[in-house]
């Protein structure tokens, strides 16, 4: 009888393994700033009221200007424009990667973008993905 309760123990301890191993880690987790492509963006009013800092497409007017990258939205009607609050500060974007940029002296900006973007602890948002 304690041979067959080793065993049972065995089998049983193996199974455990098995089970742990099927539902644990496998060292590649799901990234933080994947969002489905056919997920609806919100605008920039609705980012600002968002508490999440998870990973969400965003549409707005881009404006660059003075060193400073924002999201607006809304651009006024001024020439060159100029970035209508509320908006954001965005991090990490490249404007050679945004088509249809326009510019005017040191001013960019591109209505109607939609951008995947994160908010970091400083409240600023990472630009993770440009969407045309």
């Amino acid at each position: 009888m304690a041979r067959r309760t080793r065993t049972l123990t065995a089998t049983a301890l193996a199974a455990a393994a098995l089970l742990l191993t099927a539902c644990g880690d496998d060292g590649e987790a799901e990234p933080s700033d994947t969002v489905p492509s056919d997920t609806v963006p919100i605008t920039v009013e609705q980012l600002v009221e968002r508490s999440s800092d998870t990973a969400i497409p965003v549409v707005g007017f881009l404006h660059i200007s003075g060193g400073s990258t924002r999201l607006c939205a809304l651009i006024l009607e001024s020439y060159p424009p100029q970035c209508g609050e509320p908006s954001v500060e965005l991090v990490g974007i490249v404007p050679e990667d945004v088509p249809g940029l326009q510019s005017e002296g040191s001013v960019q900006w591109r209505e109607q973008l939609e951008l995947v973007v994160q908010r970091n602890p400083d409240a600023t948002f990472t630009v993770l993905d440009v969407r045309t």
